[in-house]
Order: structure tokens, then sequence, then C-alpha cells
């Protein structure tokens, strides 16, 4: 008798489900056991919440808490030793939640005022004052969790320098020469919340000042301008400058925020509540108040580790940004900022890429220069750079070298590749067996003569220099016409009518006088920018009388015209006497 095919499956399924179960209760301890024997799990470590001040007002403050200022705090609250100058307006120092935080100089005295001229940088109490600089170091070194008003991103010393009148205006004069004074005095950092719209077709004195205060080891940070525009502000855009746009508090960028080519980083800055004159508070908006809280970034970074250099904090405020829309972009630099993932950055290994060329000539070698960051002694068993001609596509490596972390590590003679555009490349290190690498960075390349091109390299490296070159240059430009018109009218009246040896030149006639402008027309005077440059005017001189003329004789042999005193003609050497 046949069976039916569905009866015939049945005990077959129920023999495979037996062995199935077998099979799991000898299996399943072996894999348990199996997984039992690899690395011991890290147990009994220390957890808690991120810190939490008792400030009266912390509730408010949304900056703070976006860019994870209390998982930082967490680590460190900063440290005195750090000196932070604030550039501005002055500090409304005597203000009961930052005065323990002030500066103070040997004679006591807490920065000093560039505008009045003497020891006191205090923010004026004067009709329609801004107590800018008092809420700019609010934002920055407030006190916290002392049960009064907000908390401050940072517990470090400011040091407060008056270049700007209480309305927020000033000269570029006195903010240069702040910036050399707290340079001069061991500010590590340098807050500039103010800037101008002017383009400017040289060197000026504050860039002067800035690239003074970064050989100093200074880090300078700059606020990228509130008109909306997709360019920075002055010094925002100078290349010694770490720059900051605003953020909304929906992270967005806020409206008023200038953005574009340079930019950095992004940080808080619409609707921030901080310190004001008289022991008030009040809210402010702008990225006037966005970049005391990239201020405070680098000093926490500087409280953990004070050897970092002015090239290795910026380089950690970037590559630890977190990222909006591409990796860089015009709109947000390199990011919002964030405090916690800076100051993780240091509790392990992190590649710094410190000196390298913008851009080399074709037969020139060039250096890159990097350190690997992180705890103290740990191995490095392989760093080197990985590079390439087109961008994402580094197939080539320089020699492996080995240290330590904290070291600094150099590739020497490279060259740019025949025909390349760009030499692009990224900084790789291998420390206790992981790989970390460095963002990718691109050299571009000159058309200029080696020998030119480093003369521009020297002259560049000093912006005095620099300035003297391109007046000399100009000098020169503007006399080798004259001179070769010179000769052509030698060569197309002297030649075919000599003249008597003793004849008088009719000098040529001279260049028109000079006019004075028409005055400008009347009108309401525009209002200010948030930092004016003041332009002493020229006075006028009356009209020279041209000198009388010497007597003139003409060489016999090449017919140039020569004084009638000389000894011999100064063109063809010919004997006058």
């Amino acid at each position: 008798m046949s069976l039916h095919p569905s009866s015939s499956r049945l005990p077959r399924t129920l023999v495979l489900a037996a062995i199935a179960v077998v099979l799991g209760t000898v299996l399943v301890p072996v894999a348990r056991a199996h997984a039992e024997a690899g690395p011991a799990p890290i147990t009994g470590f220390p957890v808690r919440a991120a810190f939490t001040p008792d400030d009266t007002f912390y509730w408010d403050q949304w900056g703070l808490t976006r860019i994870d200022a209390p998982l930082a705090w967490d680590v460190t609250l900063g440290d005195p030793s750090v000196i932070v100058a604030v550039v501005d307006t002055g500090v409304w120092w005597t203000h009961n939640d930052i005065q323990s935080n002030m500066w103070s100089n040997t004679d006591g005295t807490h920065g000093f005022d560039f505008v009045s001229g003497d020891s006191n940088p205090m923010d004026e109490d004067v009709a329609g004052g801004t107590f800018h600089g008092t809420g700019v170091a609010g934002v920055l070194a407030a006190l916290t969790d002392n049960n009064y008003q907000i908390a401050g991103a940072a517990q470090v010393s400011v040091m407060a320098l008056r270049a700007l009148g209480s309305n927020g205006g000033g000269s570029s004069a006195n903010t240069s020469q702040a910036i050399r004074w707290a340079a001069d005095r061991g500010a590590r950092i340098i807050n500039l919340s103010l800037g101008t719209n002017d383009t400017f077709g040289g060197p000026t004195d504050m860039q002067l000042a800035i690239d003074y205060a970064w050989r100093r080891g200074a880090l300078i940070i700059a606020a990228a301008g509130n008109s909306g525009q997709s360019t920075l502000d002055y010094p925002a855009r100078l290349p010694n400058v770490v720059s900051v746009a605003a953020l909304d508090e929906s992270g967005s960028r806020a409206s008023f925020s200038n953005y574009g080519s340079g930019l950095d980083v992004s940080a808080p800055g619409n609707r921030i509540l901080t310190l004001s004159a008289n022991n008030q508070f009040h809210y402010l908006s702008g990225t006037s108040v966005a970049v005391p809280f990239v201020a405070a970034e680098a000093a926490l970074l500087l409280s953990v580790e004070p050897s970092l250099t002015n090239v290795e904090l910026w380089n950690i405020i970037n590559e630890t940004s977190v990222p909006r829309g591409t990796r860089y972009n015009t709109d947000y630099g390199w990011g919002e900022i964030n405090l916690w993932n800076a100051i993780n950055a240091l509790s392990r290994p992190f590649v710094s890429v410190n000196a390298y060329p913008k851009s080399v000539s074709r037969s020139s070698t060039f250096d890159i220069t990097w350190s690997v960051l992180g705890p103290a002694g740990l191995q490095v068993t392989d760093t080197h750079v990985e590079w390439g001609t087109t961008p994402g596509s580094l197939g080539n490596d320089t020699p492996v070298l080995t240290g330590t972390t904290r070291e600094s590590y150099t590739a020497s003679g490279l060259t740019m590749p025949e025909g390349a555009s760009s030499f692009q490349f990224r900084v790789v290190a291998t420390v206790n067996g992981t790989r970390y690498e460095s963002q990718e960075l691109s050299i571009g390349v000159s058309n200029l003569p080696d020998f030119l091109f480093a003369l521009y390299g020297f002259l560049t490296s000093n912006l005095l220099y620099l300035a003297l070159f391109v007046l000399a240059l100009a000098a020169i430009v503007a006399f080798i016409p004259r001179r070769r018109r010179t000769r052509a009218r030698r060569i197309a009246y002297y030649y075919p009518q000599p003249l008597s040896p003793y004849a008088p030149m009719t000098p040529p006639p001279g260049p028109p006088p000079t006019t004075s402008p028409s005055p400008a027309p009347q009108g309401p005077p525009p209002s200010p920018p948030p930092l004016e440059f003041i332009r002493p005017a020229v006075p006028a001189s009356p009209p020279a009388t041209p000198p009388a003329q010497a007597a003139k004789r003409v060489c016999p042999r090449c017919s140039t015209l020569v004084s009638a005193d000389s000894l011999f003609c100064f063109y063809c050497g010919e004997p006058l006497r």
C-alpha cells in the first residue's frame, strides 16, 4: 500500500527538528565559550552625568549646551594661567560675575585703554554705550557654578584691552597696539570681535600686528561680519586669523552672518545671554558673540595641554567641528565647533599637519611637517605622507618614520610631479596598531622662476620688506620707460642736427601743476562700520618753484646733454676738458 506524499514528509520533519535541537544544545555553549575566550571586557570604570552649573540663568544659555560645553567641563573648567585678550570696547571688570576671572598685571591693573591712554580698560558707561566688550568677555569667562547670573564657557583669565570707543567704532592704530601689547604680555589667545568690510591693496598696521602676535605663538580669532554677505570682514579674511560665522538656535547659519571662502568654523551667535554694565546682563546677537565660544574652546585645550602650538590648536578646532553638509563648505567652514570633541581629541592620537607650502615652483623641493598628538609616550610604529596629483587618489608614499606621540616629524625633499597642477596629500600615523590620518590637503603650482619664487617666499614672510620691494619695483618700472624715451630723443634729435657744444638746451615742459580735489558734497555722514579706519588727511602744499637750471653743454662724441662743469661725459666717457 502506498502512502500519500504529505504523510511521508511528516516523519522526516520530526527527525530534522530533533537533530537541530541536539546540535543547538551542543554548538551554543561552544560558541559562547569561544566568545568568552577573547579579551576581558573593561569593567568598573566611573560614569557620571555631564556637569550642570547652578548659575541662575544657565537654563537659557542654549549656546553652551549646543556645543557640548558641559561634557568638556567634566574634564576641565579651565585654568587661570591661560590668558585670553579681549580687544574691544573694554570690559566692566568690576562686574560680580567676572571680576575673579580678570587677568592682573604686575601693578594690579587688568589691561590697558588705548583710546584714553591709561591703564583702566573699563567699558565706559555713557549714553548709547553698547558694552560690547563686556558682553564678549561674559560669553568667554563669566564665573561658572557660583549660583549667580550666567556661566562662562571657560574659567580662564581675561585681559581687557580697550581699542574701540563706547559706540563700537575705533581705529586700526589702537587695535594694532592692543594686539602687540597682548602678545608681549603672554596672551595665548586674542579675541577680535571687530572688523570692517573695507578692502586694502597692501599690508596694514593691523595685519603686521596680527602676524607679530602669530609669530609669538598667539592664536588670533575674529568675527566673519554681520552684513549677510558672501565675503568675510577684515581682519577675519587674513591668513593668520581663525574666522568665525554665527549660528542661530536651530543650528543654521544666522541670517546676518557673513560667510564665504576662507571661513573656518561656526558657533552660536544669536540671542546669546551675557553680561552688561553695572552688574547687569542682557542678550546680544552677532558674529561678535560667536567668537568668544571659539576662544573658550582654544582656552580649554590649553588648560589640558599647555604645550599646544597655535597651529595645533587651529587644527584641532577645525577637525573636531561637526560638519554641516560637506566636510568643508563656505557656508559653515569646517562645521559647528564642539568643545567635547576638541577636548576628547587630546585623549587619543591626533595627526596635526603643522607646516607645508601653499604653492611651489615646479622645480623646487619642499617639506611637510606634522606632529602626532595624544597621550605622551605612545609608540608610533609608522607615520608618513600619502600623496598624489588627483584629489582622493593618493597612491604614493614617503618613507616610513617611527617615534612616539607628541613628537614632530618631517618629510623632506618633496617635488611637484612633472605636468601636475597640484600636489594632494594627507599624513597617516599608526599608533598601537590603529591608523589615524589628517584631512587631505593640497599644494598648488607657481609658474614663477625658482629665484623669483624664493624671493617672493622671503618677502611674504616679512610684509614690510614686501611693501618696500613693491615700491622699489614700481620705481624701476616707472624709470625704465623714461630712460628709454630720453635715449630715443637723443637719437631722434641730437645726431641729425648736432648742436653747438655750448648751446643752452631748453628744458622740456614739466608736469601740469597738481590741482586740489573738489570738496565732497555735503550730506548726512554714513554710519561707521564696526571698526573705523582713520586715514590722516594729506596737508595741501604750495606749488614748488622749479629749481634754476644749471649751465649745460653737449658731448661732442655722443651729443648727450651734460653739465658744463663735468670732466667727462657720463654716457660715453668722452673727456670734456
